[in-house]
């Protein structure tokens, strides 16, 4: 009888699933282990019971993949399964280990690419051997021991990934030597066979699977591939793809097919980081921000790529001051989505070679965040924390895109949602949950404590463009609709004061004499990405 070998993570959520184990599987398998199997579990699921699932499988062999989400709750489990099972033999991997002081975990570590010393140790264990120093070392080094590029799906895996994000890799590595980034320490960039890619996607769209994340550090570092690919992708109408590019070396005639795509098809991560060039030079980040932005603002104008953008706060050198004006910069853009991170000092990244030089201060513990540098403190630190709390829930919900917009007419988005934040600390709303009609009822208050007929209009606009809504809260509508729309019995009919036309993220609103009714209908399976209902004139009502 073949042992059984084990293969698990902690996912921070059940919808994601981890590309990794199954890379680890197929190679043992491949290495002549047939009894391997791998098993996703939740960081909310208590130790005890993820234990006693492991132990039910009775593995004799059990590799960890440890994560920044999953550190401590990592280790608890494995401390409680080998006081349960003594025998058990367990290696653990992935970036969170990957750079771990010699000794300070009472088993091997694999750093990096693991698939080679995977079995590596699969085939020591079955000798009963353990790894010499030599070994552990060479393990314990990243970049060593690089694999050959197998696919990662096998059709035992379709049932479990089906309302799941499935990550996906074309190639690995990057070229690019940002220190806040472990990518950095990569030395090449190698591609997967473009007909295996292919038939893992088929075999995974035909399974049911509607989204996939590619994780490609550089997804347009080759123009002609990720043309080639995309444009196959077009074939799988209602299945959406996410991709993170290099915004400024997407090419004229990349930027030319991405207009022929079909809307909310694709997704681009677009990370921008800072647009401060000092900074950028300091953390070895090349980048055209004048390219860069005239890039996306063609994504913007040509409305086909729903993309969200990166920032970085506290990046070495970088005053509260340059945040902001990078903020500024990139809020006019007017991205779908902007998502504002901190400094992390992830294990092994080089930004760790600037800690003392900058005087940063940073948790010791996952996620490793900055508290503090030399240019920005604590204070400013904590005001960004909120500051983001607050551009979260009215911004980047998009519950708020057309008021939003119409204010950034006469304000600039630092003194918008700086209003936001004060009217939540003055009425203590920091600390606790807020309610889908109060969060129109806040911003309402904010900004529009008298609203005139064209605010009242975009706030109703807001509230019944950006979700489902059979009916308006009381400080929207004086009275309950009393007609529904023919066509589903279900979606409310409302008055406007104006006229509505929808382009892209813009609403235009064109004042009229009488009344105009509006069936604003969400559909069950949207668009992709970008899910925008239709916005329904009704003759009579």
């Amino acid at each position: 009888m073949q042992r059984s070998i084990g293969l698990i993570t902690l996912n921070a959520k059940f919808i994601h699933s981890s590309l990794a184990l199954r890379y680890l599987r197929n190679a043992s398998r491949n290495a002549g282990y047939q009894n391997v199997w791998i098993r996703e579990f939740i960081i909310n699921q208590p130790a005890w019971k993820i234990a006693a699932e492991v132990q039910k499988l009775q593995p004799e062999v059990l590799g960890v993949g440890i994560y920044i989400w999953n550190r401590s709750q990592s280790l608890e489990l494995i401390e409680r399964l080998q006081k349960q099972m003594p025998h058990l033999k367990i290696v653990v991997g992935g970036p969170e280990v990957s750079f771990e002081e010699e000794g300070s975990l009472a088993y091997p570590i694999i750093s990096g690419e693991g698939e080679k010393k995977w079995v590596e140790f699969l085939d020591l264990t079955r000798k009963n051997e353990s790894p010499s120093d030599e070994v552990l070392k060479r393990w314990r080094t990243y970049g060593t021991d690089l694999p050959e590029l197998i696919p990662a799906y096998l059709e035992e895996d379709f049932p479990q990934l089906k309302n799941r994000i499935v990550y996906f890799e074309t190639s690995r590595g990057c070229p690019y030597l940002c220190s806040f980034c472990l990518s950095a320490l990569d030395k090449t960039v190698r591609y997967f066979d473009e007909t295996t890619i292919q038939k893992q996607i088929k075999e995974l769209i035909t399974a049911g699977i509607e989204k996939i994340k590619f994780v490609d550090r550089t997804f347009n570092l080759k123009p002609s591939r990720m043309r080639k690919l995309m444009q196959w992708l077009t074939q799988f109408k209602g299945n959406e793809f996410h991709f993170e590019v290099v915004g400024d070396i997407l090419t004229p005639e990349i930027l030319d097919f991405l207009e022929t795509v079909p809307p909310g098809m694709f997704q681009f991560e677009i990370g921008v980081q800072t647009t401060t060039e000092s900074v950028q030079e300091t953390i070895q980040r090349k980048q055209n921000n004048q390219k860069l932005f005239k890039t996306i603002q063609q994504l913007v104008e040509q409305d086909r790529i729903h993309f969200h953008c990166d920032l970085i706060f506290g990046l070495p050198g970088e005053t509260l001051e340059h945040i902001k004006e990078s903020f500024c910069q990139v809020m006019a853009l007017r991205p779908h989505e902007l998502q504002l991170g901190f400094l992390k000092f992830l294990p092994g990244a080089p930004i760790n070679n600037l800690v003392e030089k900058h005087q940063y201060r940073y948790q010791s513990t996952p996620p490793y965040e900055l508290i503090s540098h030399q240019e920005l403190s604590a204070k400013e630190v904590l005001y960004l924390k909120q500051f983001v709390d607050i551009f979260d829930r009215f911004y980047n919900s998009k519950r708020f895109r057309f008021s939003i917009n119409a204010l950034l007419e006469k304000m600039d988005p630092v003194t918008l949602f700086n209003r936001l934040l004060e009217y939540h600390d003055s009425h203590a709303l920091l600390m606790n949950p807020v309610s889908l009609d109060e969060h129109y009822r806040i911003f309402r208050d904010t900004f529009y404590p008298d609203p005139t007929p064209m605010e009242q209009d975009l706030l109703k606009l807001d509230y019944l463009y950006s979700q489902r809504s059979f009916r308006l809260p009381g400080i929207l509508s004086a009275k309950s609709p009393v007609k529904t729309w023919k066509q589903d019995r279900k979606t409310p009919i409302i008055p406007f004061a104006h006229e509505i036309e929808i382009s892209g993220s813009q609403a235009l609103l064109k004042e009229t004499k009488h009344p105009v009714y509006y069936a604003i209908a969400h559909s069950q399976n949207g668009d992709g990405y970008f899910r925008r209902p239709t916005v329904n004139v009704i003759s009579e009502a």
